[in-house]
């Protein structure tokens, strides 16, 4: 008996047998925060073009935790500078769940790989001396939590000890405190540096209260001229 005049035989099961489907891989988001537009664009048309990551970007850091609550970002590629680089990682460490920190310097001769490492950041990338082969295996890396990642900078030890002097009134202030003059020098309302830090509104105003008493500084106006000298604006 041909097998297509069978008992047991049904064609339509035989038609109807399911091809194997592709899995789609798993989409890692990324945030890109630097105030430099074409950085911005440069960096995320290379992870997008990596059909793994799914990317946004921001100007700012207020605007990056904004968005963190919306998009959860895995990653964060963060610029890095000599005078608010530190205050921006303390920020991003607070997006819950924590991502993984990228610092990217633009400018590799002013900032040592170990300040980055040294105030949060999971890996620190020179972007305008490394390649991109090196760029995107750093960030895997990174990702992966194989310990610190440095990559692009040249060998330049004596930067550590002369990047990582800090002198001024700003010595006398908490992390927190700083962090709330560093929003204040952005030119952020207390409602919204609140919201930032995910903190009460009266809170807020305490830690001014701390700033203007320990700068000796009390209109609104001279706390973002202070921050600006000090560098954290």
């Amino acid at each position: 008996m041909a097998i297509a005049t069978h008992p047991a035989f049904n064609r339509r099961s035989l038609l109807n047998i399911p091809s194997a489907t592709r899995q789609p891989r798993p989409v890692t988001h990324a945030l890109i925060v630097h105030r430099a537009p074409i950085v911005r664009a440069g960096v995320s048309a290379l992870l997008a073009a990596d059909m793994s990551f799914g990317v946004a970007d921001a100007p700012s850091v207020h605007d990056a935790l904004r968005l963190s609550t919306t998009i959860h970002p895995q990653v964060v590629l963060f610029d890095y500078t000599r005078a608010e680089g530190a205050e921006t990682c303390r920020l991003l460490a607070g997006i819950w769940p924590r991502p993984t920190l990228v610092a990217l310097i633009t400018r590799s001769d002013t900032v040592a790989p170990q300040d980055c490492l040294g105030s949060g950041a999971d890996a620190a990338i020179a972007i305008d001396l490394v390649t991109v082969e090196a760029f995107l295996h750093a960030i895997q890396r990174a990702m992966a939590g194989t310990g610190p990642v440095v990559a692009g900078f040249q060998s330049r030890p004596e930067l550590a000890a002369d990047a990582t002097a800090d002198t001024g009134p700003l010595n006398v202030l908490t992390p927190r405190e700083r962090e709330v003059l560093y929003l204040i020098g952005e030119g952020l309302s207390n409602t919204e540096i609140a919201e930032t830090l995910v903190l009460s509104v009266k809170t807020v105003e305490a830690h001014r209260a701390n700033l203007s008493r320990k700068l000796n500084v009390r209109p609104r106006a001279g706390l973002i001229r202070l921050a600006m000298r000090g560098g954290l604006a």
